[in-house]
């Protein structure tokens, strides 16, 4: 058993209070000091001792005398610092220097494994549309990698609007057919989650019709001026697709798939927080007209996440990325993000002006209730142990992914 003391509790009325684990999950939670906090714990804090409370300075001079744990039970200090749940990101495309996409086992491993390290313990996988046995390997490899956070995958395509298909591979692009599908959804072996579509492609409401039980269909990259998305989500689609990115702007008479996704309360709203793709006043008026129950900030993030500005080569995307800006090499044309869901939390807090519990929701609980995981996005006796520790300036110090610390 760990139990968290001295934390500051993202819980819906946050409590400076304690947090226990036992076998990956939340097993106990609470507002000041446990009942009981073990005499010969083994102490896990992340200061010197002058910054311990009293009652882990004592159990961690029990753990020096007795020269190690103490019936397995470990005490850690959040020393005041915010624990939150884990991160859950939708939309991902890859990072560290990896695609989510490429049909690699060792690159999908790389990529989960850096959005990980920063605080996304949940991650849906994005395949981007290439030509369709691509897309059918790396479905293939995503389900092959077993990387621990991965929760689904995300088929971003084929089935999208060739005037709105952005970074999207042109000659790939398909109008939406059965035995396509068909063939994608095997390949994801069980983790198919997610599927974007253009509603006004033909043939495309009826296939949302049919398998709106078996995955959730998301609006995007779609030229509508908004009365095929109004059927679409009428049909079950639920989901919007980076909302304003890759579809028609909205105006005063023609509100397109923005103005219908917005005003729909069945639709949770994608938005891509990096200071990019979508300007304060946009994020802010996407964030106050849809509420903070159905927007869900995502990363769109691309290969190069994390590495800095330079050019990069992955799968058959070839982009440059200059003061945080990916865009297809020679193009001015957006190619995802380079931020992670942590730099989006900070976005949500600062320009947003959220509190801490308001902002998790948009990058953690919205999401993971969404697709149905219900036993993980907050902090609740029962859920998984999927935890995050920030600093007060909201960095992220550690990550703990069923309750077992990332190193």
């Amino acid at each position: 058993m760990t139990t968290f003391v001295n934390a500051h509790l993202c819980t819906p009325e946050p409590v400076h209070g304690w947090l226990q684990v036992e076998n990956g999950r939340i097993v106990a939670i609470g507002p000041g000091m446990p009942p009981e906090t073990p005499a010969g714990a083994g102490y896990a804090g992340t200061g010197g001792e002058e910054e311990m409370g009293t009652a882990q300075q004592a159990g961690a001079r029990a753990d020096d005398q007795a020269g190690g744990r103490a019936d397995d039970q470990a005490v850690v200090d959040a020393r005041g610092r915010w624990l939150v749940p884990g991160f859950v990101d939708t939309h991902c495309h890859g990072g560290g220097g990896a695609a989510l996409y490429s049909g690699e086992v060792a690159d999908v491993l790389l990529a989960a494994r850096s959005h990980l390290e920063h605080a996304t313990t949940s991650l849906v996988a994005s395949v981007a549309t290439m030509r369709l046995d691509r897309m059918v390997r790396a479905a293939e490899a995503i389900a092959e990698a077993g990387a621990p956070n991965i929760r689904g995958i995300h088929l971003e395509g084929p089935f999208l609007s060739q005037r709105r298909r952005g970074a999207q591979t042109a000659d790939a692009l398909l109008e939406p057919d059965e035995e396509v599908f068909g063939e994608l959804i095997a390949a994801a072996g069980g983790l198919a989650v997610s599927m974007t579509i253009a509603p006004e492609l033909p043939g495309a409401i009826e296939l949302v019709e049919r398998h709106r039980d078996e995955i959730t269909f998301a609006v995007g990259h779609t030229d509508d001026d908004g009365t095929w998305t109004r059927r679409a989500f009428d049909a079950g689609a639920r989901t919007a697709t980076h909302l304003f990115n890759a579809m028609p702007p909205m105006t005063h008479r023609q509100p397109g798939p923005v103005g219908a996704a917005l005003t729909d309360d069945r639709v949770a709203c994608e938005l891509i927080a990096d200071g990019i793709h979508l300007s304060p006043e946009a994020l802010t008026v996407a964030t106050r007209t849809a509420g903070l129950d159905r927007a869900m900030l995502v990363t769109d993030a691309m290969a190069a996440t994390g590495l800095g500005d330079g050019n990069y080569s992955y799968a058959d995307r070839h982009v440059h990325v200059h003061d945080g800006i990916a865009t297809l090499r020679g193009t001015d044309t957006l190619a995802g993000s380079v931020h992670f869901l942590a730099d989006a939390l900070a976005t949500a807090v600062r320009v947003l002006k959220l509190t801490v519990p308001q902002a998790v929701q948009l990058v953690a609980t919205n999401a993971a209730h969404h697709y149905g995981w219900h036993d993980r996005g907050t902090l609740a006796v029962g859920n998984v142990a999927d935890l995050v520790l920030l600093s007060q300036d909201l960095t992220v110090e550690a990550v703990y992914l069923a309750g077992t610390e990332v190193s």
